[in-house]
């Protein structure tokens, strides 16, 4: 007993000595990885377009992934270019509204003040807003200049990422079979590999191209009622709900406090700000409760502790960009749990009502293992496929 209780305590150990060092290692290499991640989710996403392009044009794999790569190159420079001038403009313009609208409400609070006098000890001092509205003008002029700078850096690492996309989805068909054949043993155990591959990599690639086309459509109707508002800088306040919508709970928040901010600092018009909240919150109701679960299903949901868990981890270990592919990486591996019966385990503790597919089918003999013939529970992500196979 004493032996299996150390054998046991040395493997937890080893374990948590792994796991460690796995972050670590993701921590280090983050430099290498970022780059990868988003060029594997940007390959994920794109790929149904390149068999479209294959369709439509006489072109083979590599033929298609080039022109997808050029288009790809224009939209985002323009994009970029877009992005640009909004930087500019708002460094121009936004630290002057900033300033006006904390002069406004300094103003505001000193009439009451003098008015009522008792409230002195309750409302914060007119000079400390006044102060706070100088200090946060110049913080803001700094991050949008650095910002503003630090373009081209991003103009630079977005296309190798691009050329990355391109190789990955030119190459996708001859790669596949040869990684399967490096890990398999055998071909019976490559035919499997390779067929299972394919189911999962279907699901991640469905997840992935509807969480960015939702995205994107949010985006877009957002700028659209900016801009039926009048606000500033409608394409890239629609640009940043549909990055931050990728996150949960706080880029939700960010996502709308921004444009609320803007409109607020326009005119200082309470009112104004308060329908582009309103217009935000119902946008986004109707996002999340509506097209997600019309599109997506419920069958992909994560509990609340795992996205709070994910977001914590993702945003240490690779910051801004961790956040954003946070949820898609949490979900991939999701869906990598629900189709390893090993890990069915882990799919069920990061969902909210997933269970595991396999059960057994009435009449199967349970006294020999493995004899039970296998068939899916309703709650898996393909529903009525028989995987007994």
């Amino acid at each position: 007993m004493g032996v299996d209780r150390n054998s046991k305590i040395a493997t937890l150990s080893l374990m948590i000595l792994a796991v460690l060092g796995v972050v670590a290692s993701i921590y280090l290499m983050r430099v290498i990885l970022v780059p990868i991640a988003l060029a594997l989710v940007l390959a994920c996403v794109l790929s149904p377009i390149t068999t479209l392009l294959r369709r439509i044009f006489p072109l083979g794999p590599t033929g298609a992934a080039v022109l997808l790569f050029l288009g790809t190159v224009v939209i985002g420079l323009y994009v970029a270019s877009l992005t640009a001038e909004s930087l500019i403009q708002a460094t121009i313009t936004l630290p002057g509204d900033l300033q006006a609208l904390s002069s406004k409400l300094s103003s505001q609070l000193s009439t009451i003040v003098k008015d009522h006098p008792s409230l002195r000890t309750i409302l914060p001092n007119p000079g400390t807003i006044d102060e706070l509205g100088d200090t946060n003008s110049r913080l803001l002029i700094s991050n949008l200049s650095y910002g503003l700078s630090d373009l081209m850096g991003w103009l630079v690492q977005g296309l190798v990422i691009l050329v990355l996309v391109l190789f990955l989805l030119a190459e996708s068909e001859m790669l596949t079979p040869k990684l399967i054949r490096f890990f398999a043993s055998s071909p019976g155990e490559a035919r499997v590999a390779e067929r299972e591959l394919k189911a999962l990599t279907r699901q991640i690639r469905s997840y992935l191209a509807a969480r960015t086309v939702i995205n994107l459509g949010m985006g877009t109707v957002v700028a659209l009622a900016l801009w039926s508002r009048g606000v500033r800088f409608p394409f890239a306040l629609g640009l940043l709900a549909a990055l931050t919508n990728f996150v949960p709970y706080v880029g939700q928040v960010i996502g709308g406090a921004v444009p609320t901010m803007v409109a607020l600092g326009q005119n200082g018009s309470v009112g104004d700000a308060l329908i582009v909240v309103s217009m935000y919150l119902a946008i986004l109701g109707v996002e999340g409760y509506v097209v997600t679960p019309w599109v997506m299903g419920r069958s992909l949901d994560l509990n609340g502790t795992t996205v709070l868990i994910a977001c914590l981890v993702w945003g240490y270990l690779w910051g801004l960009v961790g956040l954003i592919l946070a949820m898609p990486i949490t979900v991939s591996l999701k869906l990598v749990f629900q189709n390893v019966p090993e890990l069915y385990r882990w799919a069920e503790l990061m969902s909210v009502d997933w269970h595991p597919p396999i059960e057994p089918v009435e009449g199967g003999d349970s006294g020999e293992a493995g004899a039970l013939p296998l068939k899916l529970n309703r709650g898996q992500y393909d529903q009525g496929e028989d995987v007994s196979a």
